[in-house]
């Protein structure tokens, strides 16, 4: 893992459908090109940010405030792309 601990950003769901099945393995899919380990937070429910099923299984609706946190040697280059995603409202 990372020497410095995780770094964490709070985002917030912009999608108008919440973080459903498309968003969740598009953002999946970029996690696991990481070396990190990806974990994506809401209200004290954590899920593997490489895990579509897990992601779903937050129940992210639109306007919720999730945690995003990266550790790991390729974090900081990991939790820009992956932040961005998360606060896309595009998407089906």
């Amino acid at each position: 893992m990372g020497t410095n601990g995780p770094i964490r950003r709070t985002v917030t769901v912009a999608n108008p459908l919440g973080l459903h099945m498309r968003p969740a393995t598009q953002f999946a899919q970029a996690a696991r090109g990481y070396r990190s380990t990806v974990a994506v937070w809401n209200a004290g429910t954590r899920a593997d940010g490489k895990s579509a099923l897990d992601l779903i299984m937050l129940v992210a609706l639109p306007g919720a405030e999730l945690v995003l946190e990266v550790d790991g040697e390729d974090a900081a280059d990991a939790v820009g792309p992956l932040y961005d995603m998360l606060a896309d409202p595009g998407g089906d």
